[in-house]
């Protein structure tokens, strides 16, 4: 079949689904190094420190009211140096599974 590659008795879908991998891989070794890189930050200051930092300040959202409902959204991306590593960690342990 294409875009089918057999190991064994079970066929492996590759394409879409490695991406989706992939993307997962890195987000959760960027979440691990970030939450790793806040909590070294006493022991050593540089690991803490914000190489990027994207999204409305933590603590305030933008609102939408629209008089019978009101919604409230409101997110940030803090990336330190540690969160840089867990990237390069988690593509690393992606690329060693697949």
């Amino acid at each position: 079949m294409v875009g089918f590659e057999s190991e064994g008795t079970t066929p492996v879908r590759k394409g879409r689904q490695g991406i989706a991998m992939a993307i997962i891989y890195i987000v959760i070794g960027g979440i691990v190094g970030s939450v790793l890189g806040h909590l070294l930050t006493p022991v050593w200051a540089p690991l803490g420190r914000s190489l990027l930092t994207l999204g409305s300040l933590p603590g305030s959202t933008w609102s939408i009211n629209l008089g019978v409902v009101g919604i409230q959204v409101g997110g940030w991306i803090d990336v330190n140096v540690v969160g840089v590593i867990g990237l390069i960690v988690g593509l690393f342990w992606y690329r060693r599974g697949a």
